[in-house]
């Protein structure tokens, strides 16, 4: 299980990893101060400032603002790994919708909402879908030449399930699309033509990945 990071490391791509946005750790006097429009700026596409604030506060100088409190044992979200969720006592907006929680992912910040409720803004903001097979993605380049993305996403937690079922040999059992997306914003510098060449590999990559962990992982033969 040692390969683990690296099949991770696949399934962000399928999430339009690319390079992470580099984090500058800010205090509450800094630019940009820690409030939930700040926060709703970022949801939305408007300010890398601002997520890389929150990011420098939540995870560089462990300093949340007393309105976000830390999600633990999220059903919803179990099995993806490098996400942190946080409850909203002050509610952000995301383009004009409320939002009371949202969750930071390498170069995404997100909310989770409703299946209908999301693809209710998939519609309304013109995304659309990415060619991916492992995992539901949905996008909207504001500068097609280097973003940021406004995005939608499943959670990955089958998809990792299936992956891993396929490195040892076995089928993962079909599941049903989920009943909740991500919906929020990539900031991750990429061309819409650099992510959907990615997109349109990652299926293989992810594959190639499972096989390795596969070989990795099986009884060595005398």
């Amino acid at each position: 299980m040692k390969r683990m990071p690296y099949l991770a490391a696949a399934l962000s791509l399928l999430l339009a990893g690319f390079a992470p946005v580099p984090v500058q750790a800010q205090t509450a006097d800094g630019d940009v101060p820690l409030t939930p429009q700040t926060l709703g700026d970022a949801l939305s596409c408007r300010s890398r400032d601002a997520l890389e604030a929150f990011a420098g506060a939540l995870f560089l100088a462990g300093d949340a603002p007393p309105w976000m409190h830390e999600i633990k044992d999220d059903k919803q979200t179990e099995g993806m790994l490098g996400l942190y969720g946080y409850t909203l006592a002050k509610p952000a907006m995301l383009l004009g919708e409320p939002v009371d929680r949202v969750y930071f992912m390498q170069n995404w910040v997100v909310t989770l909402w409703p299946r209908k409720k999301a693809e209710a803004f998939i519609a309304a903001h013109h995304l659309e879908r990415a060619p991916i097979k492992a995992t539901e993605q949905y996008y909207h380049f504001i500068d097609p030449e280097s973003g940021p993305m406004l995005g939608a996403f499943e959670p990955t937690g089958n998809a990792m399930a299936a992956m891993l079922a396929k490195a040892f040999g076995g089928e993962a059992s079909h599941s049903a699309p989920s009943d909740s997306l991500f919906v929020g914003c990539n900031y991750a510098v990429a061309s819409q033509e650099m992510f959907l060449d990615a997109a349109r590999q990652s299926d293989a990559i992810v594959g190639r990945k499972a096989h390795e962990i596969g070989e990795a992982v099986a009884p060595k033969k005398p």
